[in-house]
């Protein structure tokens, strides 16, 4: 059986590792729930937009820059993913999904490191990473990644926009959402602003919202300027709002997907703990069965 000194010092070990685990379960729940509250406070914000929008489309034909659909010669694929580790299956589960992506004609942006990284691995054209987002995105965070995007698709260096990011359900359950940014599709930007409530807990309650679709009738407005440079104002921030809402999704998925890691982490510690404490037990009462046997032994010779 192995020394009493061992399993005394594997015993710390697995101590000091459970209370890790253990704290970073419980910020990961934190910084999930923060995410999810920083995702429902921008909705009414998405929601009038589109309200505009749906005025607007009486007016003006909604075909600009970003909506104008062409032939598709080269497609810019965004992987979403996370800085650190530690998290379970996520990254692996955004790679998969990603990798049913790849095709000839493609190029690739990277958000988080860990994207970077695999994009390079498999030796695909990275023409640019975003990384540093950091736990709480802010709108104007991610500027540059809506920026890059936005602008590629008006100089014509890809025809298409396709995000590949994790969708946060529950605190047990996230899905995988392929999702088409440019050209503009204004259902998928409603459905991307509805789908922040998750199913279950603190945010799940229903929210008061408005089916904002487009509109064919109702009040006359003056517009200044006019209903077509307005649309061409209001649009892009439409992209932009989109893609903070997919980007604040992955954040809550990763930090929801690293608390059920860690949690896992923890359990599987206490498991081993008992185990070496029961072992630890063992070997200590042996000795000491084998320190009496030998001390009676020499009293009785």
């Amino acid at each position: 059986m192995e020394s009493l000194q061992n399993i005394k010092s594997r015993l710390r070990a697995v101590r000091n590792i459970g209370q890790i685990t253990k704290a970073m379960e419980v910020v990961a729940a934190t910084k999930m729930r923060k995410s999810q509250e920083i995702a429902l406070r921008t909705r009414p914000y998405a929601f009038k937009a589109l309200e505009l929008l749906s005025k607007l489309s009486r007016f003006s034909p909604l075909e600009t820059a970003l909506t104008k659909k062409r032939q598709v010669k080269t497609t810019l694929l965004v992987v979403i993913a996370s800085d650190r580790g530690l998290a379970g299956a996520f990254n692996t589960q955004v790679f998969r999904s990603a990798e049913k992506l790849f095709k000839a004609d493609s190029v690739y942006a990277a958000v988080g490191k860990k994207a970077g990284k695999f994009i390079l691995k498999k030796g695909l054209s990275l023409v640019s990473g975003f990384q540093g987002f950091g736990d709480f995105v802010r709108f104007e965070d991610i500027k540059p990644l809506a920026d890059f995007v936005i602008d590629g698709f008006k100089s014509a260096r890809w025809d298409r926009v396709v995000t590949v990011s994790m969708h946060f359900r529950t605190a047990l359950k996230q899905e995988m959402v392929n999702q088409q940014v440019l050209p503009v599709d204004f259902e998928k930007i409603e459905e991307t602003v509805k789908a922040i409530v998750p199913e279950h807990g603190k945010y799940a309650e229903s929210l008061p919202t408005t089916n904002y679709k487009l509109q064919t009738a109702g009040i006359d407005y003056l517009f200044e300027p006019s209903a077509k440079e307005t649309l061409e104002m209001l649009i892009p921030h439409l992209v932009k709002m989109q893609i903070y809402h997919l980007v604040l999704e992955a954040n809550a998925s990763e930090h929801s997907a690293r608390r059920v890691a860690m949690k896992q982490a923890s359990d599987n510690s206490d498991e081993l703990f008992s185990a070496f404490t029961l072992q630890y037990n063992k070997a200590r009462q042996e000795a000491i069965t084998k320190e009496t046997i030998e001390i009676t032994s020499t009293i009785e010779r």
